[in-house]
């Protein structure tokens, strides 16, 4: 019954078919009782399709009879959390609400347009990248969880496991607005040739660069697993190349053996955390949340703890670009 009222309806039918045919008499018509239970709710809620018995209204019920729905009548100060004033210091409400992005699609569509501040407001851009990013990261999640080893069961009776049922660990059909987190060797297919760098974003607010005025770029030989560089640095440049690789589970970027030219070789670390602006996006470690033929949007990787905090170039845009047009 433990098993049956925390959900795990497989194992309580194994338990209740195993002690069906114990030698106690009791035992055996209260667990064919409780058996019966199960097959007679299962076939209410999976083939006559009762909405009484579904799992949303059983819940709705609960929430009904305990009164959870209005628990705040139950106390004598309450707050309107709804409430927000639009006219006085709600500006950046308003600009907040005008810049929702509602699809992936559209958020795609948002960034292909951002070549230059004149063309999309910055608040909307990071709204952009930020729903991007949510839907990357639950999509990783998912596919870590489809791929975790099945757990091993503990529980014995009768010198038999006790075995849950499988989730169905198929990944959902994906629809046109839906995020396409793609496999390894599709990220290579796409991640292959020029890259031209055309905005920096902050993780929050409204920081935004643009780079149709300045030229930075990366090159990906995913033959060679090699890669070239070329960006500003202040008033100096840097040009670089060396080695690369991309990590199957998390597509985080890692480069080494970085060889160094330009007006800031001399001075500039590379593989300093302190890095800002191209180079940065560059040489820290970039998680790939996005590319195909024409957009590759990254994110730098950090620590848990910095996760919540506004973090200056957290995201980068990059466009295809053909290799004359770097020169």
């Amino acid at each position: 019954m433990a098993y049956e009222a925390v959900g795990r309806t497989s194992e309580a039918i194994q338990v209740y078919t195993a002690l069906s045919k114990s030698r106690m008499e009791d035992i055996k018509y209260n667990a064919k009782r409780l058996l019966l239970g199960i097959e007679a709710m299962q076939f209410m809620r999976e083939e006559a399709k009762i909405e009484a018995f579904s799992r949303k209204k059983v819940s709705q019920t609960f929430i009904d009879t305990t009164g959870l729905g209005n628990i705040a009548e139950n106390f004598d100060v309450r707050y309107n959390t709804a409430y927000i004033d639009l006219d006085r210091k709600g500006g950046y409400y308003r600009k907040l609400t005008e810049s929702v992005v509602r699809s992936i699609r559209e958020a795609r569509q948002i960034l292909l347009a951002a070549t230059d501040s004149t063309e999309v407001e910055r608040t909307k851009v990071i709204q952009a990248l930020r729903s991007i990013d949510r839907s990357f990261s639950n999509s990783l999640q998912e596919e870590i969880k489809r791929n975790e080893p099945e757990p091993e069961p503990i529980a014995i009776m009768n010198g038999v496991p006790i075995v849950s049922a499988k989730e169905d660990r198929k990944p959902t059909t994906l629809g046109l607005d839906s995020f396409n987190l793609g496999d390894i060797s599709q990220i290579m297919e796409n991640i292959e040739g020029a890259w031209k760098l055309q905005l920096i974003a902050d993780s929050k607010g409204d920081g935004v660069s643009f780079f149709n005025k300045t030229l930075a770029w990366q090159n990906f030989d995913i033959g060679e697993m090699r890669y070239k560089a070329s960006g500003p640095y202040g008033f100096l440049s840097l040009s670089q190349s060396g080695t690369f690789c991309i990590d199957e589970e998390q597509r985080i970027i890692t480069r080494s053996e970085v060889e160094k030219d330009g007006s800031a070789a001399l001075f500039l670390d590379v593989y300093s955390n302190s890095l800002t602006g191209p180079i940065a996006a560059v040489n820290l470690q970039q998680q790939i949340i996005s590319v195909d033929s024409e957009l590759m949007v990254t994110r730098k990787v950090l620590p848990k703890d910095k996760l919540g905090d506004k973090v200056r170039g957290y995201f980068s845009v990059w466009r295809r670009a053909q290799d004359s047009s770097l020169q």
